[in-house]
């Protein structure tokens, strides 16, 4: 079973550094879409900037076609004015060249208008475009600095998934099916006992339990947790069963799950979870 437990450790260090792997693989496209997402929306700004600036230079060239009509109509007032024969027709006359020249005068100062606002829209918009550019030149850079992360990344990730593989053909069925679920409910499924304590709960384990995990010839789970433990002087040489301590004593403690023995089929392993969950429950 110290075996077992071994391949058990070493498969929990490889579904855990995939799981750091995964979650980076995760983050950094999410990354890279909030670049895109701020590039989108500083050209879609730039973008608008470029139509506001194309419809005041439509508006200026319309008063400008409107202000040499306006003066061709003053020409065509003084010829008027000048073929007169009546007060009457002249008064008519110099009002309706009066009228128009107060008209180009005001449509001559709306143009001006225009031309300074279009003027200083095409600096605004020049110095924005230089931005964008940057941004996007910027965005371009991390894009590939990403997905060359993402490429290591998924790289070890596959390496990690053959070596897992190769772990799970040496380790029992039911054993192997023991921790994925605990792994699935729990995220840690195999924890050290350190001194009659559990390390995934640290909580105390009874003392008949902490001397069975020093026997090192079964599948133990935490009578809190329900994880599987072991006793954490298991991992070193066999020379460090002579040195196994005494059981903590205890005052009172949870009753501790079947064991899975070496032996035991996936059935029982599986009922002995099943049984020892249920007093939790009821507990």
């Amino acid at each position: 079973m110290r075996e077992q437990l071994k391949l058990l450790e070493e498969l929990q260090k490889h579904d855990a550094r995939l799981q750091e792997i995964e979650g980076q693989l995760k983050t950094l496209p999410e990354k890279l879409d909030s670049l895109r997402r701020n590039l989108a929306k500083v050209e879609k700004m730039l973008q608008a900037e470029q139509d506001n600036l194309a419809q005041v230079e439509k508006w200026r060239r319309e008063q400008e076609a409107q202000l040499r009509q306006e003066e061709e109509q003053i020409v065509k007032a003084k010829t008027k004015l000048a073929a007169v024969k009546t007060s009457k027709e002249y008064m008519a006359s110099q009002r309706e060249v009066e009228n128009t020249r107060k008209a180009v005068a005001e449509r001559e100062v709306e143009v001006l208008k225009l031309l300074e606002a279009i003027e200083q829209s095409k600096k605004s918009i020049e110095a924005h475009a230089v931005d964008v550019n940057a941004l996007r030149a910027e965005v371009e850079q991390e894009e590939a600095v990403i997905n060359g992360r993402i490429a290591e990344l998924q790289s070890q990730a596959d390496a990690l998934r053959g070596e897992r593989d190769a772990f799970i053909t040496e380790i029992r069925p039911d054993v192997l099916r023991r921790y994925n679920h605990i792994r699935m409910r729990r995220g840690l499924a195999i924890v050290a006992v350190t001194d009659g304590v559990c390390q995934g709960c640290h909580m105390a384990i009874p003392p008949q339990l902490y001397n069975i995990l020093q026997r090192r010839n079964s599948l133990e789970l935490c009578p809190t947790c329900y994880r599987i433990i072991y006793w954490d002087k298991m991992m070193d040489d066999d020379s460090a069963r002579e040195e196994a301590p005494a059981a903590p004593a205890a005052t009172a403690a949870p009753a501790a799950p079947t064991a899975v023995e070496n032996d035991a089929s996936p059935a029982s392993a599986d009922a002995a979870t099943a049984a020892a969950t249920s007093e939790h429950k009821v507990a």
